[in-house]
């Protein structure tokens, strides 16, 4: 299930949880504290498996209509089965 999370600190802790899981790809703190940080502010989505999130995705903002990835990431025992691309 993919939800929009709106409130800041479960952004905050759902980013961390992933983030943190994945040190390969965000294994410098500053970089991923940044990350976390900059989330709460922005568009923030995350899908669930058995009402734990395994996987997020954080969009920010570029013009009145268009937005980018800002940060992702997807547990790995959870990768290659599509969650991202849904």
């Amino acid at each position: 299930m993919i939800v929009q999370i709106e409130d800041r600190d479960q952004k905050k802790q759902i980013c961390r949880k992933i983030l943190q899981a994945l040190p390969e790809w965000f294994g410098i703190e500053d970089s991923r504290e940044e990350y976390i940080a900059d989330c709460v502010e922005q568009d923030f989505f995350a899908v669930f498996k058995a009402e734990e999130p395994v996987g997020f995705l954080c969009l920010k903002k570029t013009g009145k209509d268009t937005v980018e990835v800002a940060v992702m990431g997807i547990l790995k025992p959870y990768q290659h089965q599509g969650l991202g691309r849904e």
